[in-house]
């Protein structure tokens, strides 16, 4: 989730996480051999990202995680990637791993662990005006790299030893249930969400857990990148296509309709006809790949379902949140569209 942004000439703050910037850079420049110039950071869920230029290789980003990274899940992470990088279904960019002088793809220290990939230039497709629209060609784009990207990941098998993060939707009943427990306790006295809001949000989620979840354990399962939301995909110069993904670390064996129903759910943001939009996310996906009719009948649902997560975790971290506005735009633009759903009922296919 690493914006492009124009000006780089100096870092926003000097810490990445746990460790110092500085310090991150001193291990990039020893273990990988790059001259770090122009150092930038962002934010992110989990990880830091330190954007950077080195004169040979141009723009790169090192990803700083915490040390209780645990090998497991770091060597999931990468071999999700090494998946997709590789594969002849994905024909957009990717970000590739880039090993040590030693040939290690990643270096652990007492502090932190860090990674170094390819950046992908170009702007995002949340990047916009909230005023602008999406085009239907883009949208069809969006479906087909969805697709695309479930076909390239459905050949790796994702290790026990990773275990299940809190935007799998299939817990979303759980997950949003222990959000709404938490707002109801403290976000009306502190003005960051209503009793109107969160009584919406847990009709939608008993709805969910009644009618949708007895039949995902039937659903087609595969590995998913999982997180194809709107600030992980890059759109190329034009705006219509999709030119690169990010963000794999949400990768998951999972229902393979989720990934559709996470692209398509989130293309509906600050759209005037979001029925319309999710459309057009799934006949780009119908163009690579055909759901069965089981998958088409909860897709919907199952979007509703991923919104209201957004909504309810973003809204409840920024209770307790040192950056309460980087929480509280995470889920800025998703509550009128839950409010418009819950009101005309979800888009049908």
């Amino acid at each position: 989730m690493v914006p492009e942004m124009a000006s780089d000439s100096i870092l926003s703050s000097t810490t990445a996480g746990n460790a110092d910037v500085a310090e991150v850079v001193a291990v990039v420049e020893r273990e990988y051999g790059f001259c770090v110039r122009s150092p930038k950071l962002y934010k992110g869920e989990y990880d830091t990202n330190i954007r950077f230029y080195d004169p040979d290789r141009g723009l790169l980003l090192a990803k700083v995680s915490t040390v209780d990274l645990s090998e497991e899940v770091i060597r999931w992470q990468e071999t999700v990637l090494d998946a997709a990088a590789v594969s002849s279904e994905v024909n957009f960019a990717t970000p590739i791993i880039l090993p040590t002088l030693d040939g290690r793809k990643h270096v652990r220290t007492a502090r932190f662990l860090v990674r170094v990939v390819t950046w992908i230039s170009g702007r995002l497709m949340n990047d916009r005006s909230e005023s602008s629209r999406f085009n239907t060609e883009l949208l069809m784009s969006l479906g087909e790299a969805s697709a695309r990207l479930t076909r390239a990941l459905r050949a790796v098998t994702m290790p026990q030893a990773v275990r299940q993060h809190e935007w799998m939707l299939h817990r979303g009943p759980e997950i949003v249930g222990e959000s709404l427990t938490v707002l109801e306790a403290r976000a009306v006295t502190q003005g960051i969400a209503d009793v109107g809001q969160i009584e919406i949000v847990r009709e939608i989620a008993d709805r969910f857990r009644t009618t949708v979840l007895p039949r995902m354990q039937g659903l087609p399962w595969t590995v998913i990148h999982h997180d194809l939301h709107d600030g992980n995909v890059v759109l190329n110069d034009e705006g219509t296509s999709v030119a690169g993904v990010i963000d794999f670390n949400d990768a998951v064996f999972a229902p393979r309709i989720s990934d559709l129903a996470i692209s398509a759910g989130y293309a509906m943001l600050r759209q005037d006809a979001p029925e319309r939009a999710f459309g057009a996310v799934v006949d780009g996906y119908r163009s690579i790949t055909e759901p069965t009719s089981e998958e088409l009948e909860v897709v919907g649902e199952m979007a509703l379902m991923r919104l209201c997560m957004n909504w309810a975790q973003w809204q409840s971290r920024a209770l307790d949140s040192e950056d309460n506005e980087y929480a509280l735009m995470r889920s800025k633009f998703t509550w009128p569209l839950i409010d418009h759903l819950a009101g005309v009922g979800v888009p049908q296919v």
